[in-house]
């Protein structure tokens, strides 16, 4: 590993099979950052070399793009969403290019045994009548709006996060650190993160009890980057995890029930956002939306699936 050798004092922990980098206490950054610059740039590990690209390891490989990252651009979404419209190549080839350099023949093994666990998964939920195909389930599902209704609308609250700071859904927002949100008193606490450990509380705001209103522009920001989403193999995957761990109901209600949940969480985090900033949060534009998603996106491709990440 290039990284020891060149930093032989790191301190390093085991999480599942992977050896992971021990970030400061409280909540703190990474061990090599020292104010914005990488101390171990030129040996950084590769989902620092390949961020903003996640990769997928199911019935094959599939990178995506992590939007909550400031410097990605949102606006191919809606292209990509409006037949005849072309899709301009955003980049990315750095990040692709480490990616390539570490598909070898445990990719391959790793494509094999999220197939069969996948098979498994089909199985079970097609002898209950529950199973129905990704692709069936993204046709169907892309003749509907995937955006929340008002009666839909059901956001979750972010977790309380007394300790584990790590662990509450993230943003940038042109401050030195992060900002993570937490369940207060009074509503939602936006807290910036320091990258030596702890916070600093920014404000509260009350998320709002109903679904906000968008116009036109913002509503189709969120209906594209709900079928982005939908689009994700690791989304599905997830559904499919869920459903055979006990999860009621079957493969298409699950992921339509979760499409809402996403475009609640989308709606509820832009509002908060904008409370924040000073506005009232109940009526949202294309810029509240989009801070939205970057406040949101991270969070859901975090969850467990049949497959796993590169």
């Amino acid at each position: 590993m290039p990284l020891v050798a060149a930093h032989p004092e790191i301190k390093l922990a085991t999480h599942g099979a992977e050896r992971c980098i021990v970030a400061r206490p409280r909540g703190g950054a990474c061990q090599f950052l020292s104010g914005t610059r990488c101390e171990a740039h030129p040996v950084r590990p590769a989902p620092c070399r390949e961020f903003p690209v996640s990769v997928h390891v199911g019935t094959r490989l599939q990178a995506t793009v992590v939007l909550s990252c400031p410097g990605v651009p949102v606006e191919p979404l809606i292209a990509r969403s409006v037949p005849g419209e072309g899709v301009a190549s955003v980049g990315f080839h750095p990040e692709l290019e480490s990616v390539r350099a570490r598909i070898s023949r445990e990719a391959g093994r790793r494509i094999e045994e999220a197939t069969r666990r996948r098979r498994r998964i089909l199985r079970e939920l097609d002898a209950e009548g529950r199973w129905v195909d990704e692709e069936r389930v993204r046709t169907h599902l892309g003749t509907k709006r995937l955006a929340p209704s008002p009666a839909e609308y059901a956001p979750e609250d972010p977790p309380f996060g007394q300790d584990d700071l790590e662990l509450l859904p993230m943003y940038y927002d042109q401050r030195s650190g992060p900002v993570a949100l937490a369940k207060g008193l009074g509503g939602w606490e936006a807290r910036e993160l320091s990258a030596e450990g702890g916070y600093e509380a920014i404000g509260v705001v009350a998320p709002p009890d109903r679904r906000p209103v968008a116009s036109e522009d913002a509503e189709a920001l969120l209906e594209a980057y709900l079928r982005y989403v939908l689009a994700r193999d690791s989304f599905l995957a997830a559904v499919h995890l869920e459903l055979a761990q006990g999860r009621e109901g079957g493969v298409m209600e699950a992921a339509l029930e979760d499409l809402h949940a996403v475009g609640s969480l989308v709606l509820a985090r832009g509002s908060a956002r904008a409370k924040l900033r000073g506005s009232s949060g109940v009526s949202l534009g294309r810029d509240d939306i989009e801070r939205g998603i970057r406040a949101t996106d991270l969070d859901w491709l975090d969850r467990p699936t049949w497959g796993s990440r590169l």
